[in-house]
This record gives C-alpha cells, sequence and structure tokens, in this order.
C-alpha cells in the first residue's frame, strides 16, 4: 500500500496507466467514483509495456498519486503486419513488468494490475492487418500476475471478469475492442477495484472521505 498518505484535507489521487481499452473505458469508470477520489491519466494510448516504461516517470512522477490502476499487453503479443514475432516478446515484457513495478514501489504507490482483456482469435485475425493469439494472451496474463503479485500489487483479474459474461454482446466487429456496453462494464469493473483499495487505503490511514 501507499507509504506517503498524510493529508486528510485532499482526495484521493488514482493514475489510470493503459491502452485503448481504458481510454474507451475511462468515461464509464468516471460517472462511477466517488468524489474523494481525483482520477488523472495520460492523454494518449498508453499502448505496450516499453511505451509505459519509457513515459512513466513523466505520467505518474514522485507524489503525484497515492494508487496507480495499470496495464499494458494487447500491444506487446501484437504481430504486426509482415512481422514473425510479437511487439515485445515474453521475456521483454517480462523485464519492462520488473521496472514499472520497481519504480513504483520505489515512489510509494499502490499498485493495482488489471490483466489484459479477452479477444476474439479467429474474428480479430481476420479483421485487422494486425494479429493476436489467445495462447499467447494466457502466457502475457499469467507472466504479469506472477510479476505483480511479487510487489505487492492487487490483481485485478479483468480477464476473468470479462470472460464470465456474453462476449460477443460487448465486442465491436473487430473482435477486441468493446462496444458501449462492453466500455461500461470495463469500466464498472474498475471503478469496484479502485473504490475497493481506497477504501482499505483510508481506513489504514485515516484518509478524507465524504462521509467524515
Amino acid at each position: 500500500m501507499a507509504s506517503e498518505i498524510h493529508s486528510s484535507d485532499r482526495r484521493f489521487r488514482v493514475a489510470l496507466i493503459g491502452d485503448s481499452i481504458r481510454m474507451n473505458a475511462e468515461p464509464f469508470l468516471r460517472k462511477r467514483l466517488s468524489s474523494d477520489i481525483e482520477l488523472f491519466a495520460p492523454p494518449t494510448n498508453s499502448e505496450s509495456s516499453r511505451k509505459v516504461l519509457a513515459h512513466l516517470r513523466e505520467w505518474v512522477p514522485m507524489g503525484s498519486a497515492e494508487l496507480v490502476h495499470l496495464n499494458c499487453g494487447l500491444h506487446d503479443l501484437r504481430y504486426d503486419p509482415g512481422r514473425d514475432r510479437p511487439v515485445c516478446a515474453l521475456d521483454e515484457y517480462a523485464a519492462n513488468l520488473e521496472a514499472i513495478f520497481a519504480y513504483l514501489h520505489e515512489i510509494g504507490a499502490a499498485v493495482v494490475w488489471a490483466t489484459s482483456t479477452p479477444f476474439d482469435e479467429a474474428t480479430h485475425n481476420s479483421t485487422k492487418a494486425s494479429r493476436r493469439y489467445a495462447a499467447d494472451l494466457r502466457e502475457y496474463n499469467a507472466r504479469s500476475i506472477e510479476i505483480a503479485r511479487r510487489y505487492g500489487a492487487t490483481i485485478h483479474d479483468l480477464h476473468a471478469k470479462l470472460s464470465q459474461m456474453r462476449l460477443e454482446d460487448l465486442w465491436l466487429p473487430d473482435g477486441l475492442h468493446f462496444n458501449r456496453a462492453g466500455c461500461d462494464a470495463v469500466g464498472a469493473a474498475m471503478a469496484e477495484v479502485i473504490a475497493d483499495v481506497f477504501a482499505e487505503v483510508a481506513a489504514a490511514h485515516r484518509f478524507a472521505t465524504s462521509s467524515d
């Protein structure tokens, strides 16, 4: 948990880092958040672990957030047209995550790690020039959970949560991105885990809430 929480007169600050799944769900997340929570996020797509690592100090400077809700993976495991390897091979992905979690641990932020969301491999690979494979998704998610747990992050298994739903009703025609109902489902799941962590941190550190 965050180690630098002392003020009882400001809101709980949450940094939201992720790809277009995060960006599209963010409005649905924001409408569910307590007024005690201040959410901020990069204005651009965070894409791969490589990009997150390159910009993390800019996006989440020391002392800027009590909590970071983080995901990357779908861009890492993507095969671009004409390429026979993913954007970030699994070992590079793992090394990038190690460095990302080490920095967030250093600055004392609590971390929620969200697993990468499911996609329809056949539909995706027949409608888009890039390719993604479900077997890679399982491997990348499993490795990311292993690393996140070692750093004490809260695991938000967004993949498992969404897999319990009728995904064919939530995907856009590309089998990867979500329609309005899907974005709402992602936003609701994110809001739930952020609220849970906020309640834990507020109780432990006497952080101000609207009910105080």
